[in-house]
């Protein structure tokens, strides 16, 4: 663990164990900001994977100056990043102290000295390679001797994050994540009955995009032209026998929703035609629950 160690208490159902604070170089002018953060995820574009274990470490905060802050556990927690699909996040922090300055980015940290892995439906097991994801951008400050209170909601979106490498069997984890103020967080959900094209289906490749902006022209995981901004996997209620999504834990805006039969073969990087639908801009505002179908 990096720099200084301060104790923290945790727990319940929702939170990680007991948390250490690493503040290394912000140790100068602590102030009175105290942070919380949860975790949600979403679902890869390979259905058969079932589950994707790491061992999470906790955050790196960084500040405007380049500095950066870890909160870390007191050990790494197994998680299964498919458990947190739906439901309620997982809570990672709850009123950490944080050294005073301005904050602009956040990432997870993994316990590198545990084995991850992927799962998939048949049982295979494929071990996983843990990358550094980019800073996730975060908007909050903490004063000198002012009290404040910052509760985040981060996102993993694992169709984002995760690449197969066919050639060695295994995977790569490059954390994508995107941030909301948990008071703030709104979400855009409906129904999905459209007709796939011959050769696809919702079941295996349903899978609904969203990109930041109004009349945004969809494209793949290519790293080229549109690169969205939130995706989610359409899902088949087996009681009812309907279809439908959810994108979760969004800032207030303007998206652009798309709609592929083919999101299973979204490879990250590769340039691959999906044939999305006719696009829908929707404006959201902070909280709202918007309902979107797809017909």
């Amino acid at each position: 663990m990096r720099g200084s160690e301060f104790t923290r208490l945790g727990c319940g159902r929702r939170c990680a164990c007991g948390a250490a604070v690493a503040i290394g170089a912000l140790l100068a002018g602590c102030g009175e900001g105290r942070f919380s953060a949860d975790l949600a995820t979403d679902p890869p574009a390979d259905p058969e994977i079932n589950q994707v274990q790491v061992s999470l470490l906790g955050l790196e905060l960084r500040k405007t100056d380049g500095a950066t802050a870890a909160l870390e556990f007191r050990a790494g927690e197994p998680v299964d990043l498919l458990d947190l699909r739906e439901g309620e996040p997982m809570r990672l922090f709850t009123g950490e102290e944080l050294p005073a300055g301005q904050y602009t980015g956040v990432r997870l940290l993994f316990d590198e000295g545990e084995d991850a892995t992927v799962v998939s439906t048949n049982g295979d097991v494929f071990p996983v390679l843990l990358s550094d994801g980019s800073f996730a951008q975060v908007d909050f400050t903490v004063e000198d001797d002012e009290s404040s209170r910052e509760l985040l909601t981060l996102t993993l979106d694992l169709r984002q994050s995760l690449r197969f490498d066919d050639v060695d069997d295994e995977y790569t984890l490059t954390p994508l994540l995107r941030t909301v103020r948990t008071d703030e967080a709104a979400q855009v959900e409906g129904g999905v009955n459209a007709s796939c094209p011959v050769g696809t289906s919702l079941i295996l490749g349903g899978a609904v995009y969203a990109f930041a902006g109004a009349d945004v022209t969809p494209d793949d995981l290519d790293g080229a032209a549109a690169e969205p901004y939130a995706t989610t996997s359409v899902v088949l209620d087996p009681d009812s026998g309907q279809f439908s999504y959810a994108l979760r834990f969004l800032p207030a805006d303007d998206y652009t929703l798309a709609l592929s039969c083919r999101g299973n073969e979204d490879e990250l990087g590769a340039d691959d035609d999906l044939e999305f639908g006719d696009a829908e801009t929707v404006s959201i505002e902070a909280g709202d629950v918007l309902q979107r179908n797809f017909s």
